[in-house]
């Protein structure tokens, strides 16, 4: 037979778990690209195609990043080119911080990989119902750029 209390504690628990599944965000669209062994060319583009089906809610852009210890750089400039579904284009500039100013690995990892996600658009809203295509290019002087092994692209509803 179950007391009073043990109810009482289970309800407690019940709805602390129900509050915690309500605000974890609501995922549109998630993937990742592998960059080759050999780098990543100035000139290869990495494209993503999310269609996206809701024109009334604020979003949140994340860029993934996963990097190694090798990559000579604290930081990582990327192009981004949105395309829009009826036709139009914006274009951006993105800085993502890998190091500190100590030179000490941001992010988390184990062994020679660190992984990074930076939030580079806040209250997003999509104007239009449709596949968005954006096209990432690294921005850094170097036309083969090595140590970034993979990047991704991440839409939350807010």
């Amino acid at each position: 037979m179950t007391t009073p209390f043990f109810k009482a504690r289970l309800l407690i628990l019940g709805a602390c778990l129900s509050g915690l599944w309500a605000c974890q965000p609501s995922l549109v669209y998630q993937q990742q690209e592998a960059i080759p062994s050999e780098g990543w060319h100035y000139r290869d583009g990495i494209v993503f195609e999310a269609h996206i089906r809701d024109t009334l809610s604020l979003h949140e852009m994340y860029l993934d990043v996963r990097n190694t210890t090798d990559y000579a750089y604290s930081n990582l400039f990327l192009f981004l080119e949105i395309g829009f579904p009826d036709g139009r284009t914006l274009r951006d500039t993105i800085e993502c911080i890998l190091a500190d100013r100590r030179g000490q690995w941001t992010g988390r990892g184990t062994g020679n990989l660190r992984f990074n996600r930076f939030l580079f658009r806040d209250d997003v809203w999509f104007p239009t119902e449709g596949t968005y295509t954006f096209r990432l290019q690294h921005g850094m002087r170097e036309d083969m750029l090595e140590g970034i092994s993979d990047v991704g692209l991440r839409i939350e509803n807010k």
